[in-house]
């Protein structure tokens, strides 16, 4: 049983949790896609989040992303991509010779592989993140599915991040 205290008392409306999502998590990767590296950073920190709001508050934290990856970005769900690049480049900016990052080259696929590096083009990347993330969008707005309810739930141990001005 995880230990986690909520913070909310009530959930956060869904089209709130969405409209966060949509407009700094994925606008920020989308501002960023000129520099690949921070691109890629942002993209695996907001497949983290989003799979957060997807899946079983109770279920491992750490497996929710990979499932992210077989659910809605199956193009790369083969090649253990997020705990490869949490665990070497959102903690050290490093790959560990794991994988490359570019904007340049391999246009027209998922990723590649060779000498048992996994070549990526962030810009390719961005675009399957975005196809799958209008799939969880459709997921999370139907009423009573798995992924609103768990999305509710989640939103009040994880508040997505609001604007606080209006």
């Amino acid at each position: 049983m995880k230990s986690i205290k909520k913070v909310r008392s009530t959930p956060q409306d869904i089209n709130t949790v969405i409209h966060s999502f949509e407009h700094y998590a994925l606008a920020d990767i989308r501002h960023s896609k000129p520099k690949p590296i921070a691109a890629f950073i942002l993209s695996i920190c907001f497949i983290e989040q989003l799979s957060t709001f997807l899946y079983e508050f109770q279920a491992d934290d750490s497996k929710k992303p990979e499932r992210f990856f077989i659910d809605y970005m199956e193009e790369y769900k083969d090649i253990d991509l997020y705990h490869k690049a949490r665990h070497t480049l959102v903690h050290n900016y490093s790959s560990r010779g794991q994988f490359d990052i570019d904007k340049i080259g391999f246009e027209n696929i998922p990723y590649s592989i060779i000498d048992n590096v996994i070549h990526i083009n962030t810009n390719v990347f961005i675009h399957y993140l975005e196809i799958a993330f209008d799939k969880a969008k459709k997921d999370l707005l139907k009423i009573d599915s798995p992924q609103y309810k768990n999305a509710l739930e989640n939103s009040m141990y994880y508040p997505v991040l609001v604007d606080t001005r209006k």
